[in-house]
């Protein structure tokens, strides 16, 4: 490929045929934290389109000096009353650019980046918050997010025991019974206090669909727990979470009132970055309660959109288009 004269475009397909380990994705998405700790960075928090019928669009820039790429996440969510309801409920492309020459040089589909790619922040969030000996994972919600999130979790933590709870008990009951083909032990429970009070981590990835109203406790969890608030911490009471002893977020800037507004009441004990390179203490004894307030930050974006080109590049994988 030539840059300024080809376009590579890898469809699904293209992507989850290369196979790329969980343990790669959160060892670059580290590296990006540390770049941003650094000052090589650059993001816009998430700009949100509505249309009149109620579909909503997702604009997420944002670059980084190494790798030397920057990307443009490009999100539409249907409405309830979608047209064809057999068609996914969130769509998406990535546009990979060169850093230096601005260049366009990949195009993706964004279905296996959105779930992997926020799995590895929570990974990366926890190899600093949660207790290493983490045993036991909790999940509110057991669609994309949970598969990947137990995937990624897998690579650093010891994990033996899956809880699931969902809207639906049989949702709940089918993702415990693909876990325990995985070996684990998984149990389906029809109370989110179940998933939440008796596990080392929490997974949280409620839709947010209306009308929708907080459901869970921060002081349901057990000392020591670390939760992963990947629904923007909607499904969470933020009084309650307040609470807890350290509560970090991917981009202040992206959870503020002009990124998702996630409304938690009191500043943030740091942002990923931060515990990244050291700045600020991650967890410091095994009976405090932590969490990852998630925002979704289009850096990581960018960078699980640069691996997967370069592993696209060297595998031959893909379409090469002509600019």
């Amino acid at each position: 490929m030539e840059i300024g004269k080809d376009l590579l475009y890898l469809s699904n397909a293209d992507v989850e045929g290369l196979g790329v380990e969980a343990g790669a994705v959160i060892d670059a998405l580290e590296a990006m934290f540390v770049e941003k700790a650094a000052g090589r960075t650059f993001m816009k928090p998430k700009q949100h389109l509505m249309s009149p019928r109620g579909t909503a669009f997702l604009s997420m820039p944002a670059g980084m000096e190494n790798p030397p790429y920057v990307a443009l996440k490009w999100v539409g969510i249907a409405s309830n009353e979608r047209a064809d309801p057999t068609l996914p409920h969130i769509s998406g492309l990535v546009t990979l650019n060169d850093y230096k020459t601005g260049m366009p040089v990949m195009v993706m589909d964004a279905r296996w980046i959105t779930g992997l790619r926020t799995a590895a922040v929570t990974s990366v969030a926890a190899r600093k918050l949660a207790r290493k000996d983490s045993a036991s994972v909790g999940f509110v919600a057991c669609g994309m997010q949970a598969r990947s999130h137990l995937e990624c979790l897998l690579v650093d933590f010891p994990i033996r025991r899956v809880v699931g709870y969902s809207r639906r008990l049989s949702t709940a009951e089918a993702f415990c019974a693909e876990v325990r083909e995985q070996g684990l032990e998984a149990e389906a429970v029809d109370d989110p206090r179940a998933a939440i009070s008796d596990v080392d981590i929490v997974v949280t990835s409620v839709p947010i669909l209306p009308p929708f109203d907080p459901f869970l406790d921060a002081g349901w969890m057990k000392p020591g727990a670390f939760a992963a608030m990947v629904d923007l911490g909607r499904s969470w009471h933020m009084d309650a979470a307040a609470k807890m002893d350290i509560v970090a977020t991917d981009d202040v800037d992206q959870a503020g009132p002009k990124g998702e507004n996630m409304g938690f009441p009191r500043d943030y004990d740091a942002e990923v970055s931060d515990l990244v390179a050291g700045t600020k203490p991650g967890r410091t004894d095994d009976k405090q309660k932590t969490a990852l307030l998630f925002g979704g930050p289009a850096l990581a974006d960018t960078a699980a959109a640069a691996l997967v080109y370069e592993r696209a590049k060297a595998a031959g994988a893909g379409r090469v288009l002509a600019l």
